[in-house]
């Protein structure tokens, strides 16, 4: 049943589209997809970060709206994937428009992005986010808008609009209309999101995804200083009077019409070698007698800009290298160990994707000192956080109701969490048993005794609780965990001393156990699975 700890589940499975009657058509059968397509999926990593269980991953899908484009649903991933790789392309080839000679207004390419942008703008209106605060999904229309108005709806209306339709001056030979290229640089805000949404589904290290970003944004850089280093000429060849400092200037960029007739590349790789040295520092030589003033602007602000990027990257560059040396304690840096002891234990692929699962899960990539952190705080704070993350799963075991709250604190301080990994065994038939088990969040399944598989527990299911009165107990089935399962615990000498205090308690609770029953069915149905 199991192979490289995955589960085949022999449990008939509810089809996606049940609630659809026999008698739909088809168009009613693929408005049901679409909807199924439009929620949470399980492979996103959002998901896997935020909802984590399948039983939350089933709840968020009865919570999430049919019109609402779920953040983590397929089609959002991509959508995004197409958006991305569709933005990258108009930045690499809009700036190239500008060494043409007579560019189209009308560009097909570049007003099939822009509608895909304008796309993009309403996608976004019907898109639920994360409120990080309390990591919450918005899936409601009306707060979706407000907040898509507040934030990011101005810069990605205005960088969706066709500008480049606008000319301020006329000429083939000169163009102008490539100046509103510039505005489609709004469009980099969304694209951020994009991004992070894209290339979070490969699970980069911080070095590698922080390198990878780097290595984008000085192309980019470079390609659009390049051509506004080529623009702003051409737009003064319309306001300025030609005389010999101008004519020199416009000399140096190819742009004259004499030698208008020069390929592409050269006047691309001429302009680009100008910006880089301007944006080093090391500028380029003009004779005092040829000094224009827009020049001058033109390349001190370049020397600005350039500086600003390259102390940007330099101080990136520079953190990464602390980091990689000094990542000790940090996520990134215990997961670079945790690789290196793998590779030198020598483990095979199966066993090593099993441990970073359990280490992402466990961390949510991020890395505290779990018992640090306790040892600071005072006993009462602790017995809070505990509370906080157990209350719910105590009270649904019929034992610990109706009991004193002093009682239930001490309960919940005594239990202990235990992570297990996909096709894991908790119990195992016929075995003795000591503890409770409480099921936090993931999912099991219940295995009878000839091993055929008769039902899942998920969150807030409980089994066990015949051994906390009676310590080992044989276990009447096998659980195996489906996914990665939280299960804390409690042991049947924990819970006699929490009981201590209270014999009556203690007699009552006895006096039920030895109470005896009608017939029922094995204990892990006794749980509200």
């Amino acid at each position: 049943m199991y192979g490289d700890g995955k589960h085949f589940c022999t449990i008939p499975q509810t089809p996606a589209c049940a609630d659809v009657p026999p008698t739909a058509n088809f168009f009613e059968r693929q408005l049901c997809v679409l909807r199924g397509l439009l929620g949470p999926c399980a492979w996103h990593q959002g998901s896997k970060l935020f909802i984590r269980s399948l039983r939350r991953l089933r709840t968020e899908r009865a919570r999430h709206a049919g019109c609402v484009w779920h953040p983590y649903s397929p089609v959002r991933y991509y959508w995004d994937c197409m958006q991305l790789f569709f933005v990258f392309a108009a930045f690499l080839y809009m700036p190239l428009q500008v060494f043409m000679k007579c560019p189209n207004y009308y560009d097909p390419f570049i007003l099939f992005t822009d509608a895909l942008a304008f796309l993009n703008v309403c996608s976004l209106f019907v898109t639920g986010y994360l409120e990080h605060e309390h990591k919450i999904i918005i899936l409601d229309l009306k707060l979706i808008a407000i907040h898509y108005l507040k934030s990011n709806f101005i810069p990605d209306f205005i960088g969706c609009l066709p500008l480049q339709l606008i000319e301020p001056f006329g000429g083939c030979e000169y163009p102008t209309h490539t100046v509103m290229f510039i505005f489609k640089l709004l469009r980099c805000i969304s694209l951020i999101a994009q991004w992070k949404n894209v290339m979070g589904q490969f699970q980069l290290s911080y070095i590698t995804y922080v390198g990878l970003k780097i290595i984008i944004m000085m192309i980019m850089f470079f390609h659009w200083l390049t051509y506004i280093h080529y623009q702003v000429p051409i737009l003064c060849h319309h306001l300025y009077e030609k005389n010999g400092a101008f004519i020199s200037w416009l000399k140096r960029f190819h742009i004259m019409r004499r030698e208008s007739e020069g390929s592409l590349f050269q006047k691309y790789s001429t302009n680009f070698y100008l910006v880089c040295g301007l944006c080093i520092g090391a500028g380029y030589y003009t004779p005092l007698d040829t000094h224009f003033v827009p020049e001058l602007m033109l390349s001190a602000g370049m020397s600005l800009l350039g500086l600003l990027f390259l102390t940007y990257v330099f101080s990136a560059l520079l953190r990464l290298a602390i980091y990689h040396h000094f990542e000790t304690y940090c996520f990134s840096g215990k997961s670079r160990e945790l690789e290196e002891y793998m590779v030198l234990m020598r483990l095979p692929k199966y066993l090593k994707r099993k441990i970073r699962l359990f280490i992402n899960y466990k961390f949510n990539e991020h890395f505290f000192h779990e018992e640090a952190i306790k040892n600071t705080i005072n006993e009462q704070i602790r017995q809070d956080i505990n509370m906080h993350c157990c209350q719910r799963l105590v009270k649904n075991v019929p034992m610990f109701q109706d009991m004193p709250v002093a009682l239930i604190n001490s309960i919940i301080f005594s239990l202990k969490q235990v992570l297990y990994m996909p096709g894991q065994t908790v119990v195992e038939f016929n075995k003795p048993g000591k503890c409770i088990h409480l099921i936090s969040s993931g999912t099991v399944a219940v295995m009878d005794a000839t091993g055929r598989e008769v039902a899942h527990l998920r969150d807030g299911a409980f089994f066990g609780e015949n051994a906390l009165l009676t310590p080992g107990v044989l276990r009447t089935s096998t659980i195996i965990a489906l996914e990665i399962t939280e299960i804390y615990t409690l042991d049947s000498a924990s819970f006699q001393r929490c009981l201590q205090p209270y014999p009556h308690l203690k007699r009552r609770v006895e006096a039920d156990h030895r109470r005896p029953r009608g017939p029922r069915r094995a204990i892990y149905y006794s749980t509200n699975a």
